[in-house]
């Protein structure tokens, strides 16, 4: 799509710390040691209508047939189906688009302009034409090469666009930077998808093409769980709180029109266009043929009813003025059990601080075992990320935490499936076999898993908005801590230290376990920045 919508350019997302280049972090140390002064760079607001999803009824729609009854064989419940495979993911988010009859309440951190942002777009146009009515919601940090997008999009009577904590300075984003530091590092990071207040998807996946094994650079490994009973409400409602919060900007209202020439008819025309090629029709015929997401949802479905509970920051966390209550991570606490035999926690970006460090150390001291899985430094998309990770390391393994990183390049890639993928939609397999892990998933005991849009590290306790859900079910946590067990030697780098307390990586080959004593996939010059960036003073924008 990037040579289909002509007025925007594709850019690189750069996961959950995107404005922290190198530069940026310097800037960053910059602005923290001279105190530059800080002043409100928002645009003017006007009076905002409040609108909430439930005004529109939709309990005749197709999806709320279906789903009604199995509500009230379980009521109070909520009833779960966890999406793994991205063909997976992308099929659901797709026919349910088709399914809507009368609402979508779409709320995400980056939309990008490739493959699966138009066709996704192509599908809401013709939701939208249907009848359907499309509240689209986007953190405004990466939304600049879509401007021309959402403007065209907002154009359609029943797609509204709105762009949260925008930046003032559109073309200059550094000037919002320096000038108003503290509100522009914060970001509304959740990713939730609602289709006729009926079924909700929550997780890691943005929508943006290594989500779903299209990218021919590199695939995110993440998850997201399908959610339809009593979780579909307070997603509806937390999305409600969002949509009608001070800092969510009509798009219209503070993006300049006439610097565009992209109108409603020339992007359905070139969305139409995009849809009819050979190569994005294949990768359908592809992933519905792997999964018939649709006969499944309409003939055979199958959910697991249990207890959970949606735990969410409320967006006045972005103004720093959310109460503690208000947290997620707070929330966290309140909700997960205490431990007593195992915790498995998979973190694209895990930067403990040292209270985590304490807590994990604490319990692998009484006997818990506490196993991490996050990036390697070739894997993490956000180098900087991998900076602050590593100052904890030694110390979580001296304490008997175990420490797991994800392969840049995951093994067995040149499957059956993937050469099928690749040869239908035109997709390299070396950009299937360049993978980083994006997921966010804790496993506690055969008790509870969460799931979702919270890393575990400073941005997202303190700073960005967060949404997930904690499933209280035995067979799902089983089911993760088999998974590691069978998958961690294949696809990740184990951390053990050495007789001089050194770390070496131990990765399982065909020929048996390679240790090696020097950080994977890590030049001298690289070794040299991590080790620089880790002292500046900036931890708590991880």
């Amino acid at each position: 799509m990037a040579q289909t919508i002509e007025t925007t350019i594709q850019l690189h997302p750069m996961g959950n710390s995107p404005m922290l280049s190198p530069k940026t972090a310097i800037l960053l140390s910059a602005c923290l040691v001279f105190g530059l002064p800080a002043c409100s760079t928002l645009p003017k607001q006007d009076v905002i209508k409040p609108q909430f999803a439930y005004d529109i009824d939709t309990d005749n729609t197709h999806l709320a047939q279906i789903i009604a009854p199995l509500k009230k064989q379980n009521p109070d419940l909520t009833g779960y189906h966890i999406l793994y495979d991205p063909l997976d993911a992308i099929a659901a988010r797709i026919h349910l688009i088709d399914m809507a009859e009368k609402t979508l309440d779409l709320q995400y951190y980056i939309w990008d302009n490739d493959k699966i942002g138009a066709l996704a777009l192509y599908k809401i146009i013709q939701a939208a034409n249907r009848g359907v009515k499309v509240r689209l919601l986007i953190d405004d940090n990466n939304a600049k090469s879509m401007e021309a997008v959402y403007l065209a999009l907002d154009q359609h009577p029943n797609i509204e666009v709105k762009l949260f904590n925008p930046y003032r300075f559109r073309r200059i984003r550094p000037i919002d930077m320096v000038l108003d530091l503290k509100r522009i590092n914060r970001r509304m990071h959740n990713k939730t998808f609602t289709a006729d207040n009926q079924v909700a998807l929550i997780g890691g996946r943005n929508m943006s093409n290594q989500y779903y094994n299209v990218s021919d650079n590199y695939q995110f490994s993440d998850v997201d769980v399908m959610l339809v009973g009593q979780a579909v409400d307070d997603i509806t409602h937390s999305f409600d709180e969002y949509w009608n919060h001070s800092y969510a900007y009509p798009v219209r209202k503070i993006v300049n029109a006439q610097q565009y020439n992209l109108r409603y008819e020339s992007l359905k025309q070139q969305l139409t266009q995009h849809y009819e090629e050979i190569t994005v029709q294949n990768y359908l015929n592809f992933s519905n043929r792997s999964n018939d997401f649709d006969n499944w949802l309409n003939q055979h479905i199958q959910l697991d009813w249990v207890k959970a509970e949606v735990i969410k920051d409320a967006p006045d966390k972005v103004k720093a003025k959310a109460k503690k209550e208000e947290h997620l991570n707070f929330q966290m606490v309140k909700h997960l059990e205490i431990p007593d035999h195992s915790v498995d926690l998979i973190s694209a970006y895990f930067v403990p601080q040292k209270k985590g460090e304490e807590k994990l150390s604490e319990l692998a001291k009484d006997g818990v075992q506490v196993r991490v899985l996050t990036n390697s430094f070739k894997a993490n998309d956000v180098s900087l990320v991998h900076a602050f990770y590593t100052k904890y390391r030694i110390d979580l393994l001296k304490n008997g935490v175990e420490l797991y990183e994800f392969l840049p390049a995951l093994p067995d890639v040149d499957n059956e499936s993937n050469r099928e993928l690749s040869k239908k939609a035109k997709v390299s397999l070396k950009g299937l076999s360049r993978s980083s892990l994006h997921a966010k998933l804790m496993a506690i005991d055969e008790k509870q898993v969460f799931i979702g849009s919270f890393n575990f590290d400073p941005r997202s306790a303190n700073l960005n908005t967060e949404i997930g859900v904690i499933i209280n079910s035995p067979p799902l946590a089983i089911s993760v801590h088999k998974t590691m067990d069978a998958n961690l030697k294949k696809y990740a780098y184990k951390l053990v230290l050495s007789p001089e307390q050194k770390i070496t990586w131990q990765h399982q080959t065909p020929k048996g376990i390679v240790t090696l004593t020097q950080e994977p996939k890590m030049k001298w010059w690289q070794k040299a920045g991590v080790k620089f960036i880790s002292w500046l003073p900036i931890e708590g924008f991880m």
